[in-house]
């Protein structure tokens, strides 16, 4: 079984890899860095709900960074500021008319084909545990993330 298991882990770095190189890919093609991608995703993933902090914490960065890339995102018409609706001081990122765009793109038709070309040679029982282990891999990594993240909080306020 850990021979399973090594491949198993290889494979889902090399997967990381892979997209990550094609988000390079993508983020050159429409003229973003990686970072202005990764927010205009994580916000748009969010559905209206996403605040500064969020953001911050999602990219691994400063308050003082992420108010940059806002404030950037926000004059090339990328990301909407919103009053956030029970808190006064709060505020909220939508996506903006440029991000739609974007969106628009990284959904196109030969994305679409290339998942379909994959996803239509399994059955759809094979379907469903190809999805349970890949909602299993991002809940344990989400949590143990969110561990290490508070960790590292934790030792910075020391």
């Amino acid at each position: 079984m850990s021979l399973m298991h090594d491949q198993i882990d290889a494979l889902i770095r090399d997967l990381n890899d892979e997209m990550s190189r094609g988000y390079r890919a993508f983020s050159a093609a429409v003229g973003l860095n990686l970072s202005d991608l990764m927010a205009i995703g994580f916000i748009r993933d969010q559905e209206g709900k996403a605040t500064p902090t969020a953001l911050a914490r999602q990219l691994g960065m400063t308050s003082g960074a992420t108010a940059i890339l806002i404030n950037r995102l926000e004059r090339e018409n990328y990301v909407l500021r919103a009053q956030h609706p029970t808190d006064r001081r709060g505020t909220l990122l939508k996506v903006g008319p440029a991000a739609e765009k974007v969106s628009s793109i990284l959904l196109s038709s030969r994305a679409q084909r290339l998942r379909e070309a994959v996803l239509d040679r399994y059955s759809p029982a094979d379907l469903e545990v190809v999805e349970r282990f890949l909602s299993d891999i991002v809940g344990a990594l989400r949590q143990r993330n969110e561990r290490l993240e508070d960790e590292l909080a934790e030792k910075k306020g020391e």
